[in-house]
């Protein structure tokens, strides 16, 4: 008898088969047609799952931040001893470097002029990663470390502002304008009791930009 499809495993290969497009072509210049011949699929059997191009991403970017959200939550297991303030330092300096974090930047970039693609972005990126910095921030209240009365707010704002309104892509400006923006950001987050943007983040942002210029 022939095998029944699988549909969670048909879903998963279309997600993960469009991300590698998504990451290497971009969003708009990955076609239907382009996740079609990937796939080896008709079209039929991937609209029976995803009726556009934009639900194909939203999941791509919801299983995006799936990832990292394991990924951040891997690394705060490593940080056992640490005031929570020391922790988000670090996971800051972290979210700079890693590679599933900047897999993630590549596609939000890839559709900065698709606003409503952005939104979906925006969502996935509070609702998966959000809890987890609230959480570190309760922990910091607890601890010391941390003096704010806002956790869950705090944690929304600094994702917004760290990961859509300090990249250059998404919102255009030189060096110095991101620069300016970490600067306000480290203010920002330290006049509302969350002093976890230190100046060496800010040289490090400083000094990549500035070689990307050369």
């Amino acid at each position: 008898m022939p095998r029944k499809n699988n549909p969670k495993q048909t879903i998963e290969n279309i997600v993960s088969v469009s991300s590698k497009l998504f990451i290497e072509k971009g969003y708009d210049k990955t076609s239907m047609q382009d996740i079609v011949n990937a796939l080896g699929m008709s079209k039929g059997a991937i609209f029976y799952h995803f009726d556009s191009k934009e639900a194909i991403f939203n999941a791509v970017m919801e299983k995006q931040f799936e990832r990292v959200a394991e990924t951040v939550s891997g690394w705060l297991m490593d940080m056992q001893g640490l005031t929570a303030k020391e922790k988000l330092s670090r996971l800051l300096k972290l979210n700079l470097t890693d590679e599933t974090v900047n897999e993630s930047s590549t596609m939000i970039v890839s559709v900065a002029g698709s606003p409503q693609v952005i939104l979906g972005s925006i969502q996935n990126s509070l609702e998966k990663l959000a809890p987890i910095i609230a959480a570190v921030i309760r922990e910091g209240i607890e601890d010391g470390s941390i003096t704010t009365e806002f956790p869950d707010e705090c944690a929304d704002v600094f994702l917004l502002m760290l990961n859509f309104w300090c990249d250059t892509d998404v919102f255009p400006g030189d060096s110095d304008v991101v620069v300016k923006r970490f600067r306000f950001l480290q203010h920002m987050m330290k006049q509302l009791g969350v002093d976890i943007v230190e100046d060496e983040i800010i040289e490090a942002v400083a000094s990549f930009y500035q070689k990307g210029s050369m």
